[in-house]
């Protein structure tokens, strides 16, 4: 039968904020991509307990990689709350290739994207994504930083696409194949975007040490 929006909406919503509920999850040895594709099958054929843990399971991580490109927490919330519903509306669609939470950062993206057009903050940026990845692995200029904060801020200041990228490739621990899925963009493209954001932070890094 289907459902309409507003029951789509009202249901997530209860789901997400009721109480006392016993934990719906899978159980015993599966492991987590087992669990979450038992999951999304359950939400496909309208489970409301499933969809619960579906959203306690990812939420946070969808609220971070939507914060590296929408910085306002009200509409933070309102892009999870549309990632939600597409999980909802569209569960059955997923097929198990790839790990869900690339899937849903995928849909994330999307929800993303069309609030940021509609708001018409689009940010194109102007940076050169030619640059080849010639240099040494990125993790390891980053991993040599010890003030989290001022990281935080050089992080902050990149241009919005490869802010992205280094969310996803730090923060997520996601490989380069599963963040070009989620940007729809090639491999090459992905680590165009990570040399070019470790010149920028080392440049930040660079001269935040000097004042």
């Amino acid at each position: 039968m289907e459902r309409s929006s507003t029951l789509q909406l009202n249901s997530l919503t209860y789901c997400v904020s009721v109480s006392g509920m016993t934990d719906p999850s899978p159980t015993g040895s599966l492991s987590a991509h087992a669990q979450d594709v038992a999951l999304l099958a359950r939400v496909a054929s309208g489970d409301m307990a499933a969809m619960k843990a579906v959203y306690m399971a990812h939420a946070d991580a969808i609220a971070r990689f939507v914060r590296s490109r929408v910085h306002d927490d009200a509409e933070v919330a309102d892009i999870v709350h549309d990632t939600m519903l597409k999980v909802w509306r569209g569960a059955a669609g997923f097929e198990g290739r790839a790990a869900a939470r690339s899937w849903i950062l995928t849909l994330a993206r999307n929800c993303t994207v069309d609030h940021i057009r509609k708001q018409a903050r689009v940010s194109l940026g102007d940076t050169d994504e030619t640059i080849p990845d010639d240099t040494p692995d990125p993790e390891a200029v980053l991993g040599a930083v010890q003030e989290a904060t001022r990281l935080r801020n050089c992080v902050e200041k990149l241009p919005e696409r490869q802010r992205a990228v280094v969310h996803l490739a730090f923060y997520e621990e996601m490989t380069f194949a599963q963040i070009a899925r989620i940007e729809s963009v090639p491999e090459g493209t992905v680590k165009s975007r990570i040399h070019y954001a470790k010149k920028l932070l080392m440049r930040c890094l660079s001269l935040g040490a000097q004042k």
